[in-house]
């Protein structure tokens, strides 16, 4: 590990990036407005361990891409995976495999997701578009060759 001071200047943006960040929070909770608080931070932290190893000479520009982990999953996206697969899960009493799926479909104009179980049955439970598509995109879920919505 590599110890030394952080120069003043490089400090001084830190801090001005957390600022920021406050100044933001502070004013989207003022008005009622939306916010990505943690979101924020974790773009800043990531912006300086980057800047970090880049000084150090740890890494290059290009070699900060990396394949998707657990902690890149976002949160509710996490717990939605968890949702959809306790099913495979030999706590919930599975014994054997199980062909279950999940569909995509429209309720209220909107896209939804729910668990089609090896019977055909469809889950009276739902989850959003927003929470099942992160796992599309890290490649943890794929559509069925033969039903892009499956």
């Amino acid at each position: 590990m590599v110890k030394g001071k952080v120069h003043p200047e490089q400090r001084a943006i830190y801090r001005e990036t957390a600022r920021r960040i406050v100044s933001a929070d502070r004013a989207a909770r003022k008005h009622g407005l939306s916010q990505n608080t943690i979101g924020e931070i974790e773009r800043a932290l990531v912006a300086a361990w980057q800047d970090g190893c880049r000084q150090a000479g740890m890494i290059e520009k290009d070699e900060l891409a990396t394949s998707p982990t657990w902690l890149q999953v976002p949160a509710r996206s996490r717990a939605t995976l968890e949702s959809l697969t306790f099913w495979f899960s030999k706590r919930h009493g599975a014994t054997e495999d199980r062909a279950d799926r999940i569909e995509c479909f429209a309720e209220g104009g909107k896209a939804r997701w729910r668990r089609i179980d090896d019977n055909g049955q469809r889950d009276a439970h739902s989850v959003a578009d927003g929470s099942v598509r992160p796992l599309v995109r890290l490649g943890l879920l794929a559509s069925s060759p033969e039903t892009p919505d499956i």
